[in-house]
C-alpha cells in the first residue's frame, strides 16, 4: 500500500453508517411507491373505466335504438315527416354512443401505453434498485470494516519514544573555535 490516509475522526465513518441505510430504505420505498402508483392506475383503467365505458357503449346503443324507433314509427304513421324533436333524439342519441366508444377505445390505448410505460420504468429503475439493494448492503460492510481496522489501528500501542544516551564531550568555547578553524 504505497497511499496513506488523513483519518481525522473515525466516529464520523460510524455516524456514515445510519445514513447509508436510511438512503438504501428511503430509495426502495420511493421504487416500490412509484410503481405501486401505477399499478393502481392501471388497474383503476381496467377494472372500473374500461366496464364503465362498454356498460355505457350498450346503454347508448339501446336509447340510439329507441330513438330510432320513435323516428322511424312517426315516419310510417299518418305524418311521413318525422318531428324535429324525434330527429334531434335520435342524432343526440348517435352522438353519445359514438363518444361512448371513443371513450372506451381511448381508455384502452390508455392501458396499453401504461403497461409499455410501466415496464420501460422498470427497466430503467433497474440500475438503481440494484445499487440500492446490493451495493450499498456491501458498501456498509465496507465502512464497517474500515472502521474497525481504524480502531485496532489506533489502540496498537505506540513504539516508545526513547532517545538513545550519547556519550558526548562538553564543548568549550575554545574547542568550537578551533573545530570552525579547521573546517
Amino acid at each position: 500500500m504505497g497511499s496513506s490516509a488523513h483519518v481525522t475522526n473515525i466516529e464520523s465513518l460510524r455516524d456514515l453508517r445510519p445514513a447509508l441505510i436510511r438512503f438504501g430504505e428511503n430509495s426502495q420505498v420511493a421504487l416500490r411507491s412509484t410503481e405501486s402508483e401505477a399499478s393502481k392506475v392501471l388497474g383503476m383503467l381496467q377494472r372500473e373505466k374500461l366496464p364503465h365505458w362498454k356498460r355505457q357503449i350498450r346503454i347508448r346503443s339501446e336509447h340510439a335504438v329507441r330513438a330510432n324507433t320513435k323516428l322511424v314509427q312517426q315516419t310510417t304513421g299518418d305524418n311521413p315527416r318525422p318531428s324535429v324533436d324525434a330527429r334531434k333524439a335520435f342524432e343526440h342519441a348517435k352522438r353519445q354512443v359514438r363518444e361512448a366508444e371513443e371513450k372506451y377505445e381511448r381508455t384502452r390505448y390508455w392501458i396499453r401505453m401504461l403497461e409499455k410505460e410501466t415496464v420501460r420504468y422498470r427497466a430503467s429503475i433497474q440500475p438503481m434498485a440494484t445499487l440500492a439493494r446490493i451495493s450499498l448492503t456491501t458498501a456498509i460492510s465496507r465502512l464497517d470494516s474500515l472502521a474497525n481496522a481504524l480502531d485496532n489501528y489506533t489502540s496498537l500501542a505506540a513504539p516508545s519514544e526513547t532517545k538513545p544516551k550519547i556519550d558526548t564531550i562538553p564543548s568549550t568555547p575554545d574547542s568550537d573555535q578551533a573545530s570552525e578553524e579547521s573546517s
